[in-house]
């Protein structure tokens, strides 16, 4: 007989990919320690919880959505995984996934030529790609200042 953790993880992952303290998380919560366990081991066992391959995923679907690589990783920590920004930059280059992209157009949303007040649109959209996860530095060093004054 199936125990109930188990069957609660089988349901949990099909309708997504769980990271393995995440979905540890979730039975414990509801049936214990005991359940949990033998659940995430019974997943493990039968190939349904792969850290690296939800990983993976999880990456492509954020850089796709126009996040940068540290709103990606704090995400990633948050979730029980621990991968550094050569990794997430790793598979944006495996995907193909530019991110300079994503950040000239956000730029071109808040940097107007012409505007009244061109650096305070610059420290806005600055401002704006800091919080979806860009470096400063990088965004500084793709959007030049003269450029759309």
């Amino acid at each position: 007989m199936v125990s109930t953790g188990i069957s609660y993880a089988y349901k949990l992952l099909s309708m997504r990919d769980y990271f393995k303290d995440e979905l540890y998380e979730k039975i414990e919560k509801k049936f214990g320690k005991l359940e949990a366990e033998k659940a995430v081991l019974e997943m493990e066992q039968a190939g349904y919880l792969d850290d690296e391959r939800t990983a993976c995923n999880y990456i492509r679907a954020k850089l796709k959505s126009g996040y940068g690589p540290y709103y990606i990783s704090n995400k990633l920590y948050l979730k029980g995984c621990n991968k550094d920004i050569s990794f997430i930059e790793d598979v944006a280059d495996k995907e193909n996934i530019d991110m300079t992209e994503y950040i000239i157009k956000y730029s071109k949303r808040y940097i107007k030529k012409g505007s009244d007040d061109p650096y305070k649109d610059y420290v806005k959209c600055i401002n704006f790609l800091k919080n979806k996860g860009y470096s400063p530095s990088v965004v500084m060093q793709i959007i030049k200042k003269e450029d759309f004054e």
